[in-house]
């Protein structure tokens, strides 16, 4: 019999210790509350995490944020990252090894925010805290005030969601755009198909779980139509307005095929786009470089996306100048 290539292992190992925590939270009654116990654990396998960025803390008013600084950085350069969590749960320390790992592979310095989370702080707070972190790294580095050169914004799942919903908030704004844009298994449309995705194999979500967390997120403030909740349905007057954007998932992920369709509708409209498929991961594997050297293997492809993008010829709305709220 043919030997399992080790990364088959070690991937399906993930996805167990993933679904153990599924199905643990299945007896919550409270969908937050199981929510937030899956996500407090998510990367809780028993692999030690490296940490090596100085880290620094700064007060946005309605949240704070977090800077990491790599020890080789590249001063004026920075990304703002929004964590992942199903907008109920997660924060900067749930990821905070993964956001670590982009800031030394990039050589910027990242600014992460602890957004408002879901249900006590409905639709948009979460957008809301995502915009006024990006305003200040745009204006801002770890030691204040400067002129900035270039900042990218990207997320993963929930956060790839409000990533991609914040440069359809700035398009509507006028206001300057990221000069690149990272989706890790983002979620981009948050209307639910009638069925499971072909070939997935993700317990992280089901179409009856969306419906509930949409409820729960938007209670009533708008719908899954807003395209500020489902990028995917913004128009063409906005989406081809998008920087240069990399999409990466996993091949067995609920939402693979919404990220294939979004980086299509992208490329129709001339923008640069660089989908990245990755074989039978689970759910947002960034989160596991120690276990999947996918995840590091992935990052290391954002930084290349990174310095493709500033090799090329800087885009006309990239010198509009940020606004704040």
């Amino acid at each position: 019999m043919p030997t399992q290539h080790p990364s088959v292992a070690q991937a399906r190992t993930v996805k167990d210790h993933i679904s153990g925590l599924i199905a643990r939270s299945d007896e919550m009654e409270e969908l937050p509350v199981a929510m937030r116990y899956v996500m407090d654990n998510y990367t809780l396998t028993g692999a030690e995490r490296e940490l090596v960025c100085a880290t620094s803390t700064v007060d946005l008013g309605t949240c704070a944020g977090e800077w990491f600084v790599p020890p080789q950085v590249k001063p004026g350069h920075h990304i703002v990252y929004v964590h992942g969590g199903g907008w109920f749960a997660g924060s900067v320390d749930t990821h905070r090894h993964l956001i670590d790992l982009l800031a030394r592979t990039t050589g910027r310095a990242v600014f992460a925010p602890n957004y408002r989370l879901a249900p006590e702080h409905p639709f948009p707070a979460g957008l809301d805290d995502a915009r006024r972190a990006y305003f200040h790294a745009c204006a801002h580095g770890p030691a204040g005030p400067m002129e900035v050169a270039s900042v990218a914004l990207m997320g993963d799942s929930a956060g790839g969601n409000l990533s991609a919903a914040l440069v359809i908030d700035l398009v509507s704004r006028n206001a300057r755009l990221p000069d690149a844009l990272a989706l890790l298994s983002g979620v981009v449309d948050f209307r639910p198909p009638d069925r499971m995705p072909p070939g997935s194999d993700d317990p992280t979500c089901e179409p009856t779980t969306q419906t509930k967390i949409a409820e729960l997120y938007l209670q009533g403030v708008t719908t899954v139509d807003d395209p500020l909740v489902s990028p995917a349905a913004a128009g063409t007057d906005i989406l081809e307005r998008f920087p240069p954007t990399i999409i990466q998932a996993s091949s067995d992920e609920y939402l693979r095929d919404q990220d294939v369709a979004f980086a299509a509708a992208l490329w129709r409209l001339g923008v640069t786009v660089h989908l990245s498929i990755w074989p039978h991961l689970p759910h947002a594997f960034h989160l596991f470089p120690q276990e999947l050297p996918e995840a590091g293997r992935a990052v290391a492809e954002i930084a290349a996306f990174l310095e493709g993008v500033e090799a090329a010829p800087v885009d006309e709305f990239a010198s509009v100048g940020a606004q704040n709220d």
